[in-house]
């Protein structure tokens, strides 16, 4: 048994039984969806390419290898699109892990995560605004007049909160909780399930100022944002969102060519838990702010940007040991053990 296949089985053990449930916070239902994506492509392993799960290791757990597990799931066994790039992110996942704990395996990682998601349809890649060209935006509006204060507030709120587009336009008055030391607003997100979100203080004072200016004298049950009609105030409706975030994108892409000209709401949606990701806050807490119901669908944050990992692992590549004190596992014949071992029991 070589050290190879060591590695492989010591660091899925790893990976399933300590990090996702200690470092990521994983709940059940997420691990079991891990572990089902790991003992699928175990199995694929053994019946299609003659492989046994002992003698799996990291160079046949390989781009191509994955691939045609990938592409033997959509023509072979009919998984949607979403499954299998939901297994596609588990191995992605998996190997970045271990790419980030032991430098000779990221050629392994970045091979891998080449893997382009499969498409069903339309474009799945994640489309976000970078910290700095956030503040290019909030910083775009013409505050001097009544109208960009507003826009502003709108585009803050889209990106501070993570609020959905149809869920900020439907927020009334009365959504927003006022406590001794803190302000939430009330959220009815898909499935009418409700969650609170906290309005942090630097975006309190936009809050208030806006409240000053545009609900004077409202009432509790009227929407926060509108639009007049006739001096009647009416639900502001999406494509006067979109055309706000459309007309500041074209004026920052004036100036500065590499910002996006096809901005859009849920893109400020992306970019927050873009944000918080790379801060390094956990996957659950990301779900719970984003209003998902499954941490499969939150994943996709965490496997967008692979200069980062690469130019941090490039920083104290030297610094790295080669992991010598690990210790060799005698599982031939034991294969119910090793699976047990690696947490696929």
């Amino acid at each position: 048994m070589t050290k190879n296949n060591i590695l492989f089985h010591d660091w899925l053990s790893e990976y399933l039984k300590i990090y996702l449930i200690t470092k990521r916070h994983y709940s059940e239902k997420t691990l079991k969806a891990y572990k089902q994506a790991f003992n699928q492509i175990r199995i694929y392993f053994d019946t299609t390419l003659n492989i046994k799960f002992v003698n799996m290791n990291f160079d046949n757990f390989n781009k191509d290898n994955v691939y045609s597990f990938l592409t033997y799931l959509k023509n072979e066994k009919g998984c949607s699109i979403n499954t299998i790039n939901l297994r596609l992110s588990a191995f992605k996942s998996f190997l970045k892990y271990c790419a980030e704990e032991d430098i000779e395996l990221y050629n392994y990682y970045v091979k891998v995560k080449s893997i382009h998601r499969f498409k069903g349809g339309k474009n799945n890649k994640l489309e976000y605004l970078t910290t700095d060209q956030v503040k290019l935006l909030l910083n775009e509006p013409d505050t001097k007049l009544r109208i960009g204060k507003r826009n502003q507030f709108l585009m803050i709120m889209l990106y501070e909160t993570g609020i959905r587009l149809d869920e900020l336009l439907n927020l009334k008055l009365n959504d927003i909780y006022r406590f001794d030391n803190r302000i939430e607003i009330r959220v009815l997100g898909k499935g009418n399930k409700v969650r609170r979100i906290p309005i942090l203080e630097g975006v309190v004072v936009h809050l208030d100022n806006y409240l000053k200016q545009f609900h004077d004298n409202s009432k509790a049950d009227e929407y926060l944002f509108y639009t007049k009609h006739q001096n009647l105030k009416t639900k502001m409706c999406p494509g006067t969102v979109d055309a706000i975030l459309k007309k500041y994108a074209r004026q920052i892409h004036e100036k500065t060519p590499d910002f996006p000209l096809n901005l859009h709401a849920h893109m400020l949606r992306h970019s927050i838990a873009m944000a918080m990701y790379k801060n390094g806050v956990p996957m659950s807490y990301i779900k719970d702010f984003l209003g998902h119901s499954n941490i499969m669908t939150t994943s996709i944050y965490a496997y967008t940007d692979d200069e980062d990992i690469r130019k941090a692992l490039e920083a104290v590549k030297d610094n790295f040991p080669s992991n010598p004190n690990r210790k060799e596992k005698k599982w031939k014949g034991k294969e119910a053990d090793l699976l047990k071992y690696c947490g696929l029991e």
